[in-house]
């Protein structure tokens, strides 16, 4: 008897410690796991754009990234539609440059972006464990090179706090 109650307070001790690195590790990856959909969208309608020799758009879903976002050709045939990120994240877009539209991420035959000099994204972990630090940030320049890293402190699209 004395060894199944040492054994469950074993158990009870190490599963007090692994619950909580569980839920870190969840964030992290459904961070990780929307940046990477959204960088393999924007690829795509970049690659797309180039072969077809036509603009081709990344689009939010009614105007919200957090909502979802389609590949679309300028005549609008959907290529790909991406549905809403996972409850409580969020995700924020910015364009730079006058007349960029906020709601789409557009790319000329040329690999470029048009109108918008840059686009910012910034994917953001739940409010409840909101951390600029551990959210992470993709960038669009003009030249459509993407990038993502960590940390959406002072980012156009906006931080997540």
């Amino acid at each position: 008897m004395m060894e199944l109650i040492v054994t469950l307070s074993i158990v009870a001790i190490l599963s007090a410690v692994a619950v909580p690195a569980m839920r870190e590790f969840s964030l992290r990856a459904n961070v990780s796991a929307t940046t990477n959909d959204i960088v393999v969208a924007l690829n795509l309608a970049r690659s797309e754009a180039v072969k077809r020799g036509r603009n081709v758009s990344v689009v939010s879903t009614g105007g919200s990234w957090t909502a979802g976002w389609s590949v679309q050709t300028d005549t609008g045939v959907v290529l790909v539609q991406h549905a809403a990120v996972a409850t409580d994240y969020s995700v924020l877009g910015a364009a730079s440059g006058a007349g960029a539209p906020a709601d789409r991420v557009i790319f000329t035959p040329t690999g470029g972006l048009s109108v918008a000099t840059a686009y910012d994204f910034s994917i953001c972990r739940p409010s409840a464990d909101v951390d600029n630090l551990l959210s992470r940030r993709v960038a669009v320049s003009a030249t459509g090179l993407i990038r993502s890293r960590r940390d959406t402190t002072s980012a156009p699209a906006g931080s997540c706090t």
